[in-house]
């Protein structure tokens, strides 16, 4: 009888450990989509402030090259702003490149700790039932 009961209890065991390896990954799983929300949102942030100081420096650099009496030849306000925007795009792509880091690491860091949750969870099934064949081989079937 002891036997039937400490292999129940390694089976309930294994069973409430399932249960709470799932609630843990669920937990892990919504870490990582807010913590990836919040990159895209810092992300977008960043970009508009970009437009924004582009823009600023489209109209400055038009501004000082209309006073510096070269504003009626397009051809140098525009190198102006084709150079100013030629730059932003490169800081963009730079700024895209690390966010795509960003959450790569991210989802890489959330897959770590539920591949560790998971081998926690196995970890502590063996160990139960370790100790529970230990018990039973000490014991007779008939107890």
């Amino acid at each position: 009888m002891g036997a039937a009961t400490s292999l129940a209890t390694l089976g309930l065991s294994a069973v409430l450990g399932q249960q709470k390896k799932s609630r843990a990954n669920d937990l892990i799983e919504t870490d990582r989509v807010r913590n990836a929300r919040e990159l895209k949102l810092q992300q977008d942030i960043d970009r508009r402030k970009r437009e924004q100081q582009l823009a600023r420096a489209l109209a400055s650099a038009r501004a000082r090259a209309g006073s510096a009496g070269i504003g009626s030849y397009r051809s140098a306000a525009d190198a102006i702003a084709s150079g100013l925007q030629r730059q932003a795009r490169t800081e963009q792509a730079e700024t895209d490149a690390q966010a795509r880091l960003a959450l790569q690491s991210n989802d890489t860091r959330a897959a770590l700790r539920q591949r560790n949750n998971l081998l926690d969870q196995q970890d502590s099934i063996l160990g139960q039932g370790v100790r529970t064949l230990g018990g039973i081989a000490g014991s007779s079937l008939l107890d």
